[in-house]
């Protein structure tokens, strides 16, 4: 394999290939297949089961949960959570054998919407446990004792976390130096090591922990397979493996709870592990096979529960905007009258459509079991936090000054205590967090680059001879120059009730050839730029770009005609018009950037301030650099 995506060797390693169905596959390579989008319509049992659900956590949310004293005492009292586990709240997703409610991708999104609209906070903490906790790697790599022991559990009484980031491991997770080593006995592994910033760190029972086991490799029934060694003795690696961790075990300490800009409500801590004894038992799956199980939880959380977060949080704040635009006065007018805030609220309408159009999209097509929905996945989360920042930015922009003050000091006067700045710093932890964008962008990239690397890695491998390069250039271009002529003739669209109406049949026309521009520039650029591709995320954002525009093109249009049809109302389609025209506009002026940027001038001068080459931007003020922050205490210890 060519060393494109430098620094990511071990993670793609760890990465599983294609194996189901996949929409973006087929977009990247010029071949969208729209029927992908259109699987078999949720029943309206489930409709109805998930509707049924969300009334009965509404009733309890108006009741029970005020989030004013959350965000006051940065705390959710324990009687919230004791009610929401009463209710199945964290078994969601965990099997009715196992205590669960067995509920659908689908339902599981609606409830965390919902939830988000109340408080995100509480959203994010019901939504850890089931996304990234105890339930999904045992559910998905577990054996059944396991299951068996800890499933019922974690559905009904107990909460869960995922200890995987470090101080110097965030979105590198294979950079794990957290170790386990098996004891003599082969009994227990004794595990040492810290982990940071794991979400229901200190409120939760038990954790997924990833560390570094100490092993060799053997041969099992025909299967090479990573097997511990006692004390570490004649390993040949260290390879990640996921374990089931009792918090109550001697030896773990919560060093810290972390503190954030926002988010005040969450239960994150700085955990450390000195000598932990972990049955053997415990470990999840494989040994050595952590990473993997690592990001594909991440894969599996991050299509639902980050984009119905975004999604929640930003329809609490739709209404509050508009009652604000049509109220506030300037000039003896609504400022909801002129045209920069109504084309900033037309602009937020069609965001909130597009959210909604992907979220619901993505959380249909994970619950399709043939489906591979990893980079749908990615460009939902991408795309639903980015959009929900960007609209709260515009609602706070409309609420003024009002909308930076906190609701606490506006009750004070009387005025609506709406959380306008605290969502604004809310939601900048759902963009970084389960995969920062400026790390999925290439992670999309490199997914779309696939079937082309191992189709020419001989031909971008370095090791290989000048000649033998020769000769199999040679070969790829006899093979992709046919294939590049291809990509210049239309696909004809398949034939269904929901692409007769003429507006879907227009965006999906348009998307058509959007994916087969794209694919001829990817082919462009990987003959021309070769391993130069390696560190140009410039280009590898771009190219996720488009593909993020393309599924935002085809989920609003076959999402309008969805909600066109059931409720006869066709004014969404004024709002998938607007959704169609940013995206158009959009790709139109992404792709020639793919192939023509000017991203190597714009390094250059990156480099050179990192180097320290412009002195003068540092005068006329008091010069701190980032070691000068460092609390006295610990600079005094350092020293010492």
């Amino acid at each position: 394999m060519s060393r494109l995506f430098k620094g990511m060797e071990r993670i793609e390693e760890a990465r599983e290939r294609l194996t189901g169905l996949s929409f973006m596959a087929g977009v990247f390579v010029g071949k969208p297949n729209f029927d992908l989008l259109l699987p078999p319509e949720e029943s309206a049992e489930e409709k109805q089961l998930g509707e049924e659900y969300c009334q009965k956590i509404e009733a309890f949310l108006r009741r029970h949960v005020d989030p004013e004293e959350i965000e006051r005492t940065a705390k959710i009292p324990d009687a919230v959570l004791k009610g929401l586990f009463e209710l199945g709240a964290f078994a969601m997703k965990i099997p009715k054998a196992y205590g669960g409610l067995e509920f659908s991708h689908k339902n599981y999104g609606r409830v965390l919407t919902l939830m988000a609209s109340w408080s995100n906070i509480l959203s994010l903490t019901v939504a850890v446990p089931q996304s990234i906790g105890i339930a999904m790697p045992i559910l998905l790599f577990g054996n059944e004792d396991q299951k068996k022991k800890y499933l019922p559990r974690v559905a009904r009484e107990e909460i869960s976390a995922f200890a995987l980031t470090e101080s110097n491991t965030g979105s590198d997770a294979a950079n794990v130096q957290t170790e386990a080593v098996l004891d003599p006995t082969g009994s227990h592994f004794l595990v040492n090591g810290e982990k940071l910033w794991c979400t229901n760190g200190p409120i939760a029972s038990m954790v997924t922990l990833i560390a570094r086991v100490p092993a060799k490799k053997e041969n099992v029934e025909g299967r090479t397979v990573w097997t511990p060694v006692p004390e570490g003795k004649g390993a040949e690696e260290k390879v990640q493996t996921a374990f089931i961790l009792e918090m109550n075990a001697p030896g773990v300490i919560i060093r810290q709870r972390c503190q954030f800009e926002g988010c005040r409500g969450i239960e994150n801590a700085h955990m450390t592990f000195t000598d932990v004894r972990v049955p053997a038992d415990n470990v999840i799956g494989e040994i050595g096979k952590g990473l993997k199980y690592a990001l594909t939880i991440l894969n599996v959380g991050r299509a639902i529960s980050i984009p119905a977060i975004c999604l929640g949080m930003a329809k609490q704040a739709w209404q509050p905007t508009l009652d604000r635009a049509n109220t506030r006065i300037t000039f003896q007018k609504p400022i909801g009258q002129r045209q920069t805030q109504m084309v900033r609220t037309g602009r937020m309408a069609a965001d909130l459509f597009a959210m909604e159009a992907l979220s619901s999209l993505v959380w249909h097509m994970a619950d399709q079991k043939a489906y591979d929905i990893r980079m749908e996945a990615a460009i939902a989360k991408i795309a639903c936090s980015e959009k929900a920042i960007q609209f709260l930015r515009d609602a706070q922009i409309i609420f003024g000054g009002i909308g930076y003050e906190t609701a606490e000091s506006k009750g004070v006067r009387g005025e609506p205590a709406f959380i306008m700045e605290q969502l604004v710093r809310d939601a900048e932890m759902y963009r970084i967090g389960e995969g920062a964008t400026d790390i999925l962008r290439p992670f999309v990239a490199r997914e779309a680059l696939n079937p082309h690397l191992e189709r020419a890695k001989k031909y971008l491998d370095e090791t290989v001879s000048r000649d033998e390069r020769a000769d199999e250039f040679v070969t790829l271009v006899k093979e992709y120059l046919p294939r590049y002529f291809d990509l210049w003739k239309q696909t004809p669209l398949p034939r269904h009730v929901e692409r007769r109406h003429p507006k879907v049949r227009k965006y999906l026309v348009y998307a058509e050839r959007a994916s087969r521009r794209l694919a001829r520039a990817v082919l462009y650029i990987l003959a021309r730029y070769r391993e130069a591709l390696r560190d140009d995320q410039g280009r590898q954002n771009r190219i996720e770009a488009v593909g993020e525009e393309i599924l935002t093109i085809a989920a609003t249009a076959l999402y309008a005609e969805s909600q066109h049809r059931i409720t006869g109302d066709g004014r969404v389609w004024e709002l998938a018009d607007e959704v169609f025209d940013t995206a158009r506009k959009r790709i139109d002026q992404l792709l020639p950037e793919i192939i023509y940027n000017d991203d190597k001038a714009t390094a250059a001068l990156g480099r050179q301030a990192l180097l320290g080459h412009y002195p003068s931007l540092n005068r006329g003020v008091i010069q701190r650099g980032l070691k000068d922050y460092v609390p006295k205490k610990k600079r005094e210890d350092t020293d010492t």
